[in-house]
């Protein structure tokens, strides 16, 4: 016999519900342990073929209706974005049996002051990646040709490669996960205000 939802669960109201994705989003983009620190992006490639790969949450902005990951200027979804910035994102929270699917337009951070801020707070090994001499995606001929450059006495090494992807989020669709019956739900952005309706799950 399925359980009953509990009556105080945020998955029965449509504005309690998103109340507790957003703050959950929030907790994902600081908590490196948490399910939502790694969302799968979701882009179109110049041949018009869908390309995903994790991404790490860096920041959740609810007032400006945004998230944002960092990454390699040279890497392939800069190019895609560059063509078509119409990006998804995915996430899967297992301890809330909670999946969501947001749509966004996607901007990258041409401001040399808010990219240098963001790069003088990074950890070293954050900073690391950016100084592969290639660009990621390279075919070499071995393992062994994969060269990082040192860091520097300045610590500015790879911040060249450096720049973050702010995604404007245009809707977010929740599924929670119930024995008794899931429920499902759309949120569309209308001028940064989320408006909900109840999807068939």
């Amino acid at each position: 016999m399925s359980r009953q939802i509990a009556d105080d669960h945020p998955s029965l109201d449509l504005e309690s519900s998103l109340n507790f994705v957003l703050e959950t989003l929030e907790e994902g983009a600081i908590k490196r342990n948490h399910d939502f620190h790694l969302l799968v992006l979701g882009t179109i490639d110049k041949d018009n073929n869908p390309q995903t790969r994790n991404v790490v949450l860096r920041k959740v902005d609810i007032s400006q209706s945004l998230i944002r990951f960092h990454t390699d200027k040279r890497s392939n979804k800069i190019s895609d974005i560059q063509s078509n910035n119409s990006v998804s994102l995915l996430g899967y929270d297992k301890s809330n049996k909670l999946q969501i699917r947001i749509m966004a337009k996607a901007q990258i951070e041409n401001s040399q002051e808010i990219l240098s801020d963001i790069w003088s707070n990074m950890y070293p090994m954050s900073r690391e990646c950016y100084r592969v001499n290639d660009a990621p995606g390279k075919i070499v001929s071995s393992k062994d040709d994969v060269f990082f450059e040192e860091e520097g006495a300045d610590k500015m090494n790879g911040f060249e490669n450096f720049t973050i992807v702010n995604c404007h989020i245009q809707s977010i669709e929740t599924l929670f996960l119930h024995s008794s019956g899931h429920l499902r739900a759309k949120y569309q952005n209308e001028n940064d205000q989320f408006i909900g309706k109840w999807l068939v799950p």
